[in-house]
């Protein structure tokens, strides 16, 4: 499996699909419309999210070192997961209508 994903063209067309599904996943999301005061919250819980993270790295690459992060399966998972679920609810918030 290592093989394919050092292909430059492979890398290439999954660049190209994730842009794809982002904008379909925003057009989807212009479609609702959410409170202020929700969307407030929102972009608070991923400021938030983004300094957790930040301080959640960095201190694991002190602990454990860098090598030891960066081959760790289960750690590099969890993380991508929940950056992923971080960038669809920010811009979940940020494409949606903003209602009176």
């Amino acid at each position: 499996m290592g093989g394919i994903l050092d292909n430059a063209i492979f890398q290439l067309i999954l660049v190209i699909i994730g842009i794809w599904a982002f904008w379909k996943f925003c057009t989807f999301a212009k479609k609702f419309s959410l409170p202020g005061k929700v969307k407030l919250a929102t972009y608070i819980i991923t400021g938030i999210g983004v300094v957790f993270f930040n301080w959640l790295f960095s201190s694991a690459k002190q602990g454990m070192g860098a090598q030891v992060v960066l081959t760790n399966p289960k750690l590099m998972a969890i993380a991508i997961i929940t950056s992923l679920c971080m960038v669809l609810l920010f811009s979940f918030a940020l494409m949606a209508e903003t209602k009176a």
